[in-house]
């Protein structure tokens, strides 16, 4: 019986944070590759929001080009790099001037870090399970700090386009690398909660 008590309360406390919580997705660009995200944030002050995000990055090559094949009729990339990044952050977000702007917009900090994962594939092959078959894996950490502005929109969703930087140690070479830093675009877009 008492198995059941402890799982009906925390049960009720998982999926009453989770009702709470806003969930979005997003668009990543960068000098070191492109990808898209994930969130989840919960409201801790009436500036302060906290919560995680979970991101695909696919690493580009300063030298990557697409050549038309003209005997298959398809484009394809030369001297592309065989490396995806999985960052996993905790986030922090800080709207420094939340309810002294009279309007639908509102600026933030937010800074990112936590654990992430490349997958090194190997680049000699077209195929994609050539490709990625026992592909090594990495594991480091990595952080981000951003500005941007958050729109709100009708309901409660926003839309949020942000810059910043981001520290992507590997702590080895991976891929002719020790560091994948560099500028980062983000482009976000939050869901309001569902009230039903």
């Amino acid at each position: 019986m008492k198995k059941i008590l402890h799982f009906l309360i925390w049960s009720i406390i998982i999926s009453n944070s989770f009702a709470q919580m806003k969930k979005g997705i997003g668009l990543t660009t960068g000098t070191q590759g492109s990808g898209v995200h994930f969130i989840g944030s919960w409201q801790f002050q009436k500036n302060l929001f906290y919560g995680f995000e979970a991101r695909y990055f696919d690493i580009k090559n300063e030298t990557e080009i697409p050549v038309y094949n003209q005997y298959t009729g398809q484009y394809i990339n030369v001297g592309d790099k065989a490396l995806v990044l999985f960052p996993f952050y905790a986030t922090v977000k800080w709207l420094p001037f939340e309810g002294k702007i009279a309007n639908n917009f509102s600026p933030f900090v937010q800074l990112k870090g936590g654990p992430l994962l490349a997958i090194d594939g190997n680049e000699e092959y077209r195929r994609f399970n050539n490709r990625w078959r026992k592909a090594p894996t990495f594991t480091s950490y990595g952080a981000q700090i951003v500005i941007g502005v958050s729109f709100l929109q009708m309901g409660g969703s926003s839309i949020s386009p942000s810059i910043g930087f981001e520290f992507l140690p590997m702590g080895q070479t991976v891929d002719d690398k020790k560091q994948y830093d560099g500028t980062t675009i983000n482009i976000t877009w939050t869901f309001s909660n569902s009230r039903r």
